[in-house]
């Protein structure tokens, strides 16, 4: 009987231990991802920060109906027209804008000059040019 007893509590440490082991082995990819994360929003806490001199609205000359909001808290709305908008978030660099798509994995880089009422943005991937004016 106490062999018996013995065997279960050895038995039931070993399970128990394993457990642990498998559990502190987890994926550090994600805790390192979310780390980075965390450390960017916190490099922005507590910055004041220059107003972007891209808020507004600004209308597509190319496409009618189509214009880019950005607002103070670094979000803005891409209203493609008809209905359909997209929201995103923003970072503006001074030349440069990186926007990211709600829901998308990457961020596109745009150049950026903006003369009086009219802004030029610069795709950097493709070299597209749009120009935009402020409502």
């Amino acid at each position: 009987m106490k062999r018996k007893l013995f065997t279960l509590i050895t038995l039931t440490l070993c399970v128990l231990m394993a457990v642990l082991c498998l559990t502190a082995c987890g994926n550090k990819g994600d805790d390192a991802k979310a780390n980075q994360t965390t450390a960017a929003e916190d490099a922005n806490k507590g910055e004041t920060k220059e107003a972007s001199a891209l808020l507004g609205t600004w209308s597509a000359n190319e496409a009618e109906g189509c214009a880019y909001t950005f607002e103070e808290d670094c979000k803005g709305v891409w209203d493609a027209g008809e209905g359909m908008l997209m929201n995103f978030t923003y970072a503006d660099k001074g030349e440069t804008v990186d926007i990211t798509y709600e829901g998308a994995s990457t961020t596109q880089i745009w150049e950026y000059t903006i003369d009086g009422a009219d802004l030029t943005m610069k795709d950097t991937d493709t070299g597209s040019i749009l120009t935009y004016t402020k409502k």
